[in-house]
């Protein structure tokens, strides 16, 4: 664990990233491990020309890496209404 990890508080970015993970959760519920949820995730959200691997996955799942927009709108998409009132109210959906 990093030492701006360990400060407390999320910068927004971390913020986003962390968000995010947390929806690729909601997305695919039946993931019971990391990596399992990395394989699923690839698989759907690979296309011809832009494949995804279950490492960039993994990097998102930890936070290590912001995924581009495409990806984040194909799991907000899976999730549902609910993902976009998050982005747009996140205390409220708390």
């Amino acid at each position: 664990m990093s030492f701006r990890k360990s400060r407390g508080a999320l910068s927004p970015v971390e913020a986003e990233r962390a968000w995010f993970a947390g929806l690729l959760w909601k997305a695919f519920p039946e993931a019971v491990s990391e990596n399992e949820l990395a394989e699923i995730a690839a698989e759907v959200l690979t296309k011809d020309h832009r494949p995804v691997t279950s490492r960039t996955v993994k990097n998102w799942i930890a936070c290590e890496n912001t995924p581009h927009f495409r990806y984040v709108l194909a799991v907000i998409a899976l999730v549902g209404a609910e993902a976009v009132f998050q982005v747009i109210d996140p205390e409220a959906a708390a």
